[in-house]
């Protein structure tokens, strides 16, 4: 028997589950030891089944195993909340006399055994049941549908079904005929113990309104065939189930370079213009992706640079967005995070490189960074089209070694369509704080509040709220100058800043004018030229109008006047 010392007992920490008392998350039960078994515990070896399971080695071990008696826990007792007058109760069905009087049976050493009898692909199913349990149906009834419920099921499923069908590749069918069998149990209203005689599980623990809830979810599961298994969270299981099937089907059968061609295609046009894509990803969808293209990259080696091609570029958006998670809450960060940025400068993309540099900033780590934007430099050439001006030309671009040719596969298009232009910088809302800290301003773009209803609009309808956008060359000319303490390459920094915004002054090419003249006017502000940097601010407002952050540096500035002047 185990004895608990309640007098050392913080009770408000102590939780309890059926017979256990869970502290500090350790299970502790009373129990009396009973050295033989009761009649209605023999049932597992009396009752007719089809043989293969328990095997007969385990049913022998199992007619020597003990039991206990435990005490019956909270019986009937169910829990509430009311909403309106914030407050819960508990409806206690039976007074504490009459359940403490009460034991009940235990086979828990029985039960072990069985466990340890199953397989591994059985011992999955289990634990992809418990995972549903948790996810899908205790927020719905909280604990009374319980992992022993779940454990009962799979244990007659396992009963009942052949050992051929307890495979890797049908884990999921497996699951499907568990959750068949404790619908089975549901409809019935009585969920039979798997070693003891006539006990209903169900008991004391779900009402009718239970019993019908969790059977219209656990049907609407089996006949979806168990898509709810992508939406688990818990240790990353969602993703990695769909990255086990990267959606790429064979159900129309393609010649190699139309399969080629189609591959090819939406790459190319998420290149040119995905960069303003309005739908928001959450991080476990580009997580999936991720890994489901990685899965990709190891079994075809066909399109292999055309995956690689994609999974560096996935790799950029984790690593920003796990990155502003470190820097928001004063983490350093990650080596994995850090693998994922160096992973994306493969696809040789200037801005998943200036993005590195930008977090690099961010995090305040500027040795690195300076050596990442000097490299960035040289790779921007006179021949690199922007943006803007691709949106302009065809798509269908050949490489300059095929020029005239017909027969470049579509590899060699990507890479070097991919080599020849610049896409603009994005940084999201998951990515705020991989910007450096003056560019939070270009968050609050919307100034008035119509602007203002229509940005909350978009980010209701699941739009991507975008934090910051700039064309490549003025971002990287300020990071140099904020990233740099030489102050030669500072003045650099400076003066290419500035040749650049008036060059598009001129030219007008570039849709993010107003970004980069509001970097110049902080750069100028640095270099304490205040008045310039006012009318480098009211040139940029003069620009673009509506939706300007601008707004808030002059209204900085003029604050900063107005105070030191009081003062």
């Amino acid at each position: 028997m185990f004895v608990i010392s309640w007098d050392n007992l913080n009770l408000t920490r102590v939780q309890q589950h059926g017979p256990a008392f869970t502290y500090f998350n350790s299970d502790n039960v009373c129990a009396v030891r009973c050295l033989t078994l009761p009649d209605n515990c023999k049932v597992l070896f009396t009752r007719p089944r089809p043989g293969h399971w328990p095997k007969k080695g385990t049913l022998l071990k199992a007619e020597q195993c003990e039991v206990y008696m435990v005490h019956s826990g909270v019986q009937k007792h169910t829990f509430s909340y009311d909403d309106g007058h914030r407050c819960s109760f508990i409806k206690i069905q039976f007074q504490n006399t009459y359940v403490d009087s009460h034991f009940r049976v235990s086979t828990n050493m029985i039960e072990r055994l069985l466990m340890f009898d199953l397989n591994i692909v059985q011992m999955k199913a289990y634990v992809l049941t418990k995972m549903i349990r948790k996810e899908f149906l205790q927020p719905l009834i909280n604990e009374r549908l319980s992992t022993f419920h779940m454990k009962t099921a799979l244990l007659f499923t396992i009963e009942q079904f052949p050992e051929d069908i307890w495979r890797d590749n049908n884990l999921v069918q497996c699951v499907i005929y568990c959750l068949n069998t404790l619908r089975r149990f549901l409809k019935r209203g009585y969920c039979p113990h798997y070693t003891i005689a006539s006990v209903n599980l169900f008991e004391g623990k779900l009402t009718a309104k239970d019993v019908q809830v969790v059977k219209e979810n656990v049907t609407e599961m089996i006949n979806s065939k168990l898509r709810c298994l992508r939406m688990l969270t818990m240790d990353d299981v969602g993703w990695r189930i769909s990255a086990s099937s990267t959606g790429l089907r064979n159900d129309n059968i393609l010649s190699g370079s139309e399969i080629r061609f189609e591959i090819i295609k939406p790459m190319i046009h998420k290149l040119r213009l995905d960069y303003d894509e309005p739908i928001l990803r959450t991080h476990n969808d580009l997580k999936m992706e991720a890994l489901a293209i990685k899965s990709a990259m190891a079994t075809d080696h066909e399109f292999k640079n055309e995956f690689e091609f994609m999974f560096h570029n996935m790799c950029i958006n984790l690593a920003s967005q796990e990155a502003s998670d470190c820097i928001a809450n004063g983490r350093e960060v990650t080596s994995d995070i850090i693998d994922m940025y160096e992973t994306s400068l493969r696809s040789n993309n200037i801005s998943n490189h200036l993005r590195y540099a930008s977090m690099l900033v961010s995090a305040r780590k500027f040795e690195r960074s300076c050596e990442l934007l000097e490299t960035i430099e040289n790779m921007i050439t006179p021949g690199m089209i922007q943006l803007t001006e691709l949106s302009k030309q065809s798509i269908y671009v050949r490489p300059k070694s095929h020029q005239g040719s017909n027969t470049c596969t579509s590899t060699d298009i990507l890479m070097e369509y991919a080599a020849h232009f610049i896409v603009p910088l994005v940084f999201v809302r998951n990515e705020i704080n991989c910007v450096p800290g003056h560019l939070i301003y270009e968050h609050f773009r919307a100034f008035t509040d119509d602007e203002i209803k229509c940005d909350d609009l978009k980010v209701g309808n699941r739009y991507i709220n975008h934090v910051f956008k700039s064309d490549v060359k003025p971002f990287l000319f300020y990071l140099q100058y904020i990233s740099s303490k030489n102050k030669d390459k500072k003045r650099l920094a400076l003066t290419k800043l500035f040749e650049y915004c008036m060059g598009e002054l001129q030219n007008r090419t570039s849709d993010y004018l107003d970004t980069a003249l509001n970097m110049l006017g902080y750069v100028v502000e640095l270099e304490n030229c205040l008045p310039v940097a006012w009318t480098v601010y009211r040139l940029s407002v003069a620009i673009q109008s509506p939706e300007n952050a601008a707004y808030w540096h002059l209204f900085r500035l003029f604050g900063q006047v107005v105070y030191s002047t009081l003062c």
